[in-house]
């Protein structure tokens, strides 16, 4: 099935086309759409309020049955590194969700991290978006990441309804179009605990990803790890092409956009094939403070491993703060509001405890060398429009693309314009497959 972009409306009621540029590089192929931008001084001058190496991971899937009780006696699991099988530990919060699948991933030092994934309701193949790609061509995985106050379930599985017909969920959405997708709920949010010192810093985030990419990576392509750094230079043509088709795409929103980045910068090269910054808060101009090594009894509390930091505060979350990203007037239905409030409620009951902001201060777009899509509603009110226009021009990779979404805020993906959200991602990692 081709998915075409459609006009829709934007907010004065006129019609309006998905809006979107892309750049593939002096030797690809000509810019197949464009737009301009919206001046930043028509836009809101607000960014979103911040409150705040490699190893063998090991994965432990479990299908939720219809009750948490009965998940923890029918979890399956095993070891991909055939170490010595182990028991799901994590919570199942919020019972089945009409088949949710669960996977315990145990991180580079031993904690353990939820990973969600969801199957295609039909197995007909008919209307899949990877249907008209080459035979040779394997399936593709991506990853997504949240942002920093509500996980995974509420952001990228939403379902007002057990069959999700209205087509609310992501990772409903992209498995149905033929994607191996799943979304990760980093320390501190959703079913995955917070660690011993109880705090989520970005740098720690960064490697809690590289477990899930390295490990979705060799689930769905078994000669991954001889891939080495990304330059392919043993490789043929044809077999360096399979081999960045096959690596994970990373989607990272609002903060978690940064962590993405971040690990494009660190890692992307030689482990990813796309990367899709969705609604990043990136902003050049926000230089994040570090904090003081000692407190006032002189002890050191910040800066080294032998810091003591103090307990980690816990802040319960509110249905106010559940519903704030939601801005644009008739953009969602109360029911899905609602349902969305319901589970982040129901998931992450106490905020996670951002610390150590500072080290999102390395994030630079002329380090991702990696093809990227920079999406955001045009109604956005977390992010600054020179900063996107500046994001996107200095980016380090000539295959790139800009899409702004019209008559959507910072929570596109789940809007009633949610399927041009999809249609716009999905149409960048499919670009060099006929799509």
């Amino acid at each position: 099935m081709a998915l075409l972009p459609l006009p829709c409306c934007n907010s004065r009621g006129s019609m309006a086309a998905l809006a979107m540029i892309s750049h593939i590089g002096s030797k690809g192929a000509a810019a197949r759409f464009s737009t301009t931008f919206i001046p930043s001084s028509s836009r809101p001058s607000r960014l979103h309020d911040i409150d705040m190496q490699r190893a063998p991971c090991r994965i432990f899937p479990s299908i939720s049955t219809a009750s948490a009780a009965a998940a923890t006696t029918t979890r399956r699991h095993f070891s991909l590194d055939n170490n010595t099988n182990m028991e799901d530990i994590l919570p199942n919060k919020t019972g089945d969700r009409n088949g949710l699948i669960r996977y315990q991933i145990l991180a580079d030092d031993g904690h353990p991290l939820r990973l969600y994934s969801r199957s295609p309701t039909t197995t007909d193949q008919s209307s899949s978006a990877m249907n008209n790609s080459s035979s040779s061509q394997k399936k593709r995985s991506i990853l997504l990441l949240h942002g920093r106050t509500w996980s995974s379930q509420p952001v990228f599985d939403l379902r007002t309804s057990n069959n999700d017909d209205k087509q609310q969920s992501t990772l409903q959405s992209l498995a149905e179009l033929g994607f191996d997708a799943y979304a990760l709920d980093l320390r501190g949010f959703g079913e995955t605990p917070r660690d011993e010192g109880g705090y989520t810093t970005p740098n720690r985030c960064v490697e809690d990803v590289k477990c899930a990419i390295d490990w979705i990576a060799r689930r769905h392509d078994e000669n991954y790890d001889n891939y080495g750094d990304g330059s392919n230079e043993t490789l043929t043509a044809a077999e360096s092409s399979i081999a960045m088709s096959t690596k994970p795409a990373l989607l990272g929103w609002s903060q978690g956009a940064l962590v993405a980045q971040m690990y494009a910068q660190k890692h992307g090269p030689s482990t990813l094939s796309d990367l899709v910054l969705f609604g990043t808060i990136y902003d050049p101009r926000v230089i994040y403070p570090r904090k003081p090594l000692f407190d006032e009894s002189g002890r050191l509390i910040s800066g080294g491993k032998d810091a003591v930091k103090p307990p980690a505060p816990e802040v319960v979350n509110t249905v106010a703060a559940s519903l704030e990203d939601f801005t644009l007037p008739g953009t969602i239905c109360d029911e899905a509001a609602l349902e969305f409030s319901s589970v982040a409620l129901a998931v992450d009951t106490v905020k996670a405890a951002w610390d150590e902001l500072h080290e999102f201060n390395v994030c630079n777009p002329a380090l991702v060398h990696v093809p990227t899509l920079v999406i955001v509603g045009a109604q956005d009110p977390y992010v600054q429009w020179d900063a996107q226009r500046e994001l996107f021009e200095r980016l380090g990779h000539d295959d790139k693309s800009m899409c702004v979404l019209p008559a959507c805020d910072h929570a596109a993906h789940i809007l009633k314009a949610r399927k041009m959200f999809i249609r716009s991602v999905v149409g960048f990692l499919l670009r060099k497959d006929g799509f």
